[in-house]
């Protein structure tokens, strides 16, 4: 059991904060590049541990992100020109370089030359990768760390599949989900019959091997099929919030990111990649209750919130058709995590054998939170995160998998 004070550790992101401070030494994935595309187009609003921020791409292709209010009066920089390689803000016409130097102050009287040079706009280094705009939120005195290159990130865009879900909770909460092995047996108990990973049926009961790796935990949930063997699905924790569910048949792997816009919201990422191959939506869309051709890339979820009890259907229930009345992996991933409130109330759970994952991320980010207190370095952040990678091996019974 944890307890309130641990619970708070772990969850708020704030400045000042424990995880808050711990978060911010880490690059963070905000939104799909396409949201930004067009060079001198408007500027996009990003929410990030609970601060607000702009982010745009200038007219020659940079990229530039700064706090959202404008230094001089603190009107929204969302509103501002997109000049000049520029944002100018609309309210007094302040201009602003998209590495955060005061251009112009046209409501200052001019022989005031040296007031522009004075005010401080607080910028954020910021990445293009994988189809993902990155926002590294750190101290701004101190250099970022290399972006994580993970495996996707060097693939052309036909291998890269990436969407977007807003979710109505804690960060933590979906990392913890995404973490739980034997949720998939159950909770996605139609959809796991009907497609590749019914063998996961045969042990809805799996047993968690879990190793410490440089970029985090690598978890490999152990179940033991009716043919005698033993399948192993292999899973990475990468710090602070990844993980990459092991691979479908096609090839296709799905790449997970909780990224917390504050103490109580969170952008979660589906993105699917393949290395060898184009990915093909149409492979998975049914299984994770994705309709192609309305789909919102942004916000995957649309539509189905608590007030309609996430899309839930008892009438599916009582027939049979579906164990959760909740149709795709997406949303009852999204409902199961948002119906625990904001931040759930761990000093209430009883956990079992089936949260060892659990209970191990809990103990290594605590761990994580001690070291940064003391001046270490944030685990992971120098890692190889082309290392993060999942896997599905069928090994001998009493067969150690490690050495497959």
């Amino acid at each position: 059991m944890t307890t309130r004070t641990v619970n708070d550790q772990l969850t708020r992101v704030g400045a000042g904060t424990p995880m808050g401070d711990l978060l911010r030494e880490y690059w963070m994935p905000v939104m799909r590049s396409a949201r930004v595309a067009e060079p001198g187009g408007a500027p996009v609003p990003v929410e990030l541990l609970g601060e607000k921020l702009v982010l745009f791409r200038a007219a020659d292709g940079t990229l530039g992100c700064f706090a959202e209010a404008c230094p001089h009066r603190g009107a929204s920089l969302v509103l501002a020109r997109n000049e000049d390689c520029a944002l100018r803000c609309v309210y007094h016409g302040w201009k602003f370089s998209v590495t955060g130097e005061v251009l112009e102050t046209p409501s200052e009287p001019p022989e005031l030359t040296k007031f522009a040079s004075r005010v401080k706009l607080r910028t954020y280094p910021v990445a293009e990768a994988g189809g993902i705009i990155w926002i590294w939120p750190g101290d701004p005195t101190r250099e970022a760390p290399p972006l994580p290159g993970f495996a996707f990130h060097k693939l052309p865009p036909e291998q890269v599949f990436g969407l977007i879900a807003p979710v109505e909770c804690n960060w933590l909460q979906g990392l913890e989900a995404d973490v739980d092995s034997a949720h998939v047996a159950l909770l996605h108990e139609t959809e796991a019959r009907a497609g590749a990973l019914r063998e996961l049926l045969d042990d809805v009961a799996p047993r968690d091997d879990i190793d410490e790796q440089p970029y985090g935990l690598r978890f490999a949930a152990v179940r033991h099929l009716s043919t005698g063997e033993q399948l192993v699905r292999v899973k990475p924790f990468a710090m602070p919030f990844y993980t990459v569910v092991p691979e479908l048949p096609s090839g296709d792997r799905l790449w997970h990111a909780w990224v917390p816009v504050d103490d109580h919201r969170t952008i979660m990422w589906y993105l699917w990649y393949n290395e060898e191959r184009p990915v093909d939506p149409t492979v998975f869309a049914s299984q994770f209750g994705l309709d192609l051709a309305t789909l919102d890339p942004d916000n995957i979820r649309a539509g189905w919130s608590r007030e309609n009890a996430w899309g839930q259907d008892r009438s599916e229930m009582r027939d049979g058709r579906s164990f959760s009345g909740i149709r795709g992996l997406v949303m009852q991933d999204i409902a199961v995590q948002e119906s625990m409130g904001p931040i759930v109330d761990r000093t209430r759970e009883n956990p079992g054998r089936s949260d060892t994952g659990i209970i191990a991320t809990r103990r290594y980010l605590l761990k994580a939170l001690k070291q940064h207190a003391l001046g270490q370095r944030a685990p992971g952040v120098d890692a190889d995160y082309g290392q993060v990678r999942s896997a599905a091996l069928t090994v001998p019974a009493g067969c150690d998998w490690r050495t497959r």
